[in-house]
């Protein structure tokens, strides 16, 4: 567990670099503690170099109490998604997509930011005074490349929607006529088979 301390809070953590899936939404905790007699009010950012890569972020902000020792430190959570980063070879209009994996791995690096803000502020930082950072974590982010064939499930079920429809209109050409007339089609069809059956005799 590493920490690091500033005018305000303080913040632990114990690893600097995660595995994060490309598309897929990620949170991650660090904990924040407060030696100092005043309370802070905080919320978790990332830095430049992270923004700019990432589709969309999403922070609590928690109350430190004042004199909130390294022990009892209290976890924030922020979330945050990775774009997709990695090459698809598509047809069809981005459909029955292969990933080959044949490039590096993304990385990512900058710091995830604790920043004090004011205590009516809200979450997504609109109103009140602006914010301003009272300490940082290194943090690297290594996006995993999921490697998979082509899915051509989308031709089954157009196939199997063109066969459904071939049915339904077989269907309702058949049931469309009256009684009557079907009726008196299948006897003139049992007649022809008499008739062949006869004739081989």
């Amino acid at each position: 567990m590493i920490n690091l301390a500033s005018a305000g809070v303080g913040i632990k953590w114990e690893q600097e670099s995660f595995l994060v899936n490309e598309g897929d939404k990620t949170c991650l905790s660090y904990s924040i503690y407060n030696p100092w007699p005043e309370e802070a009010n905080v919320q978790i950012e990332l830095s430049e170099p992270l923004k700019e890569v990432l589709t969309s972020q999403e922070a609590e902000t928690k109350l430190i109490p004042a004199n909130t020792p390294s022990s009892v430190a209290i976890p924030v959570k922020f979330c945050f998604k990775v774009p997709q980063v990695y090459q698809k070879d598509c047809l069809a209009g981005g459909m029955m997509c292969k990933q080959e994996c044949t490039e590096e791995q993304k990385v990512y690096q900058g710091e995830v930011l604790v920043k004090s803000v004011p205590s009516d502020t809200e979450i997504t930082g609109s109103g009140g005074s602006s914010t301003q950072m009272s300490v940082s974590a290194p943090l690297k982010l290594k996006v995993v490349c999921d490697k998979h064939g082509r899915d051509f499930s989308i031709i089954y079920v157009i196939l199997a929607g063109i066969s459904l429809l071939g049915v339904a209109i077989i269907l309702y050409r058949k049931y469309r006529k009256p009684a009557s007339e079907r009726k008196r089609e299948k006897l003139e069809r049992l007649k022809k088979e008499m008739k062949n059956l006869e004739g081989k005799k």
